[in-house]
C-alpha cells in the first residue's frame, strides 16, 4: 500500500467531510482515508502500491470544491 498525504485548508464541517471520506473511498484502488484535525486538514489517502493515484484523488477533491496541495 502506498500513501498519499493532501492538506486543506479550507473550513470544512463534519457532513461535508463525511461526504467527501465517502466519495474517496469509492474510488477504484482507494483503500483508507484518514481525515485530521486543525488547519491545515490533511487527509491520507492510501490507495493500492503499484497506482498512481495522486492526481486521481486531488482532481476528485477540487471537484468537492477543495484547494487541495500534496506533499
Amino acid at each position: 500500500m502506498k500513501t498519499l498525504h493532501f492538506y486543506i485548508n479550507e473550513q470544512i464541517d463534519a457532513d461535508r467531510l463525511t461526504l467527501i471520506k465517502a466519495d474517496l473511498l469509492a474510488m477504484t484502488h482507494v483503500n483508507n482515508v484518514q481525515l485530521g484535525k486543525g488547519s491545515p486538514r490533511e487527509f491520507t489517502v492510501e490507495v493500492d502500491e503499484h497506482c498512481d493515484m495522486a492526481m486521481n484523488v486531488m482532481k476528485q477533491l477540487n471537484r468537492a470544491g477543495l484547494n487541495p496541495q500534496i506533499s
